[in-house]
């Protein structure tokens, strides 16, 4: 019987880590459940794992491993999947990453139905499947609006959240919680950016959501006042002192499949995989604007003294608000314990390293603005 594992949402940013991390660090061989499209599922697989691998340096086994090992299956989270016979294998862990990630209420339907109701699918299916062990990908800020030293716990059941995706998260860890079936994993990736080697990503989300933010917000003074890209200190509800919790995609990966691989797993266990390095919210927010071209902001407490284009800037990233204010910070006991010593060196993110994940982005946001077709 050949020893596999059951991955959802492998196409994504995190999802497509771990499958390089499993092909690594085991022998097992790995289906992915892939939504279908225009592209044939199998294709689509192979194509986002090899780009994936280029992108973190991965070492040149990997190219065949992935053609060899990983399997894509049609299927959504959001449907009663019907997977082909898999006679001759045993499902050891099934790792559920998929996930929508909007978070505005116009969403609320799609939320609701891959965040929650597809978890609720995906522990049945992992049932019928017989697997003993369930990975829930969810995210450190499930802890909503609550600050200070954030432990590796069950969430309040009457957590105050700041938008519908943290709350579909809750719910859905809420759904893992309950059901006895397996040993149950829920790990909590805080905000993922690229690899701390190559500082590339692929699926950019979270930061590069602020970036892509910046790059439309210059292009808009490009057209309207150019002189104002250089010369105008947009102000932002900012506390300098806030840790914006910054993790590279490789440690997220490779403590969740270290987690994974321990001996006697308690039932159920709680997992931050999130940076004990964190650098300040100031920091990042200065580096984005340098490389994106704008000029230095200035942080305030309050909106007293914005003009026209402060006000519009603010409501543009009203979003990302509650992860530059405030106080925060993800404990680390279990999965210190389970992980055991780490490279910290993978962590720290000083001035340059931001600036280089930053500019890898800000160049591929250019590149994306060349490829558009041009109006008259």
């Amino acid at each position: 019987m050949i020893a596999t594992h059951f991955v959802t949402g492998a196409t994504g940013l995190v999802g497509s880590a771990i499958v390089l991390e499993l092909l690594q660090r085991t022998s097992d061989d790995i289906v992915c459940l892939v939504r279908p499209g225009a592209e044939d599922v199998s294709a689509r697989l192979r194509r986002v794992l090899q780009r994936a691998a280029e992108a973190y340096a991965a070492p040149a086994a990997m190219r065949p491993a992935i053609a060899e090992r990983c399997h894509a299956v049609a299927g959504d989270v959001v449907d009663d999947c019907r997977l082909p016979a898999m006679s001759g294998r045993t499902f050891t862990q099934f790792w559920h990453s998929a996930a929508s990630l909007h978070f505005e209420n116009r969403y609320a339907d799609e939320i609701a139905a891959v965040n929650c109701r597809g978890t609720a699918r995906m522990l049945e299916l992992a049932a019928r499947l017989g697997v003993p062990q369930f990975n829930h990908l969810s995210t450190a800020y499930v802890a909503g609006r609550r600050q200070g030293e954030i432990a590796e716990m069950a969430c309040p059941r009457d957590a105050l959240y700041n938008n519908l995706y943290e709350k579909s998260k809750i719910d859905a860890e809420s759904l893992v919680e309950r059901d006895p079936r397996f040993v149950r994993r829920i790990l909590r990736p805080s905000i993922v950016i690229g690899h701390s080697r190559t500082f590339e990503v692929v699926n950019p989300t979270g930061l590069y959501g602020f970036l892509r933010k910046l790059r439309a917000h210059k292009g808009m003074l490009g057209r309207t006042q150019a002189s104002l890209i250089e010369g105008k200190s947009l102000q932002l509800f900012v506390d300098a002192g806030t840790e914006l919790d910054l993790v590279p995609i490789d440690r997220v990966a490779a403590n969740a499949v270290a987690i994974a691989q321990a001996p006697k797993p308690p039932p159920l266990g709680y997992f931050h995989l999130s940076n004990p390095s964190a650098p300040k919210a100031a920091l990042a927010v200065e580096v984005m604007f340098e490389t994106s071209g704008l000029a230095r902001p200035t942080f305030v407490a309050d909106a007293a003294g914005f003009d026209w284009l402060d006000e519009k800037f603010n409501a543009r990233i009203e979003f990302y608000r509650p992860y530059l204010t405030g106080f925060r910070r993800f404990r680390r006991d279990h999965t210190a314990r389970v992980v055991g010593p780490e490279p910290t060196a993978a962590y720290q993110i000083p001035r340059d390293a931001l600036r280089s994940y930053c500019a890898w982005y800000v160049a591929r946001l250019e590149q994306e603005w060349v490829d558009l077709p041009r109006t008259r």
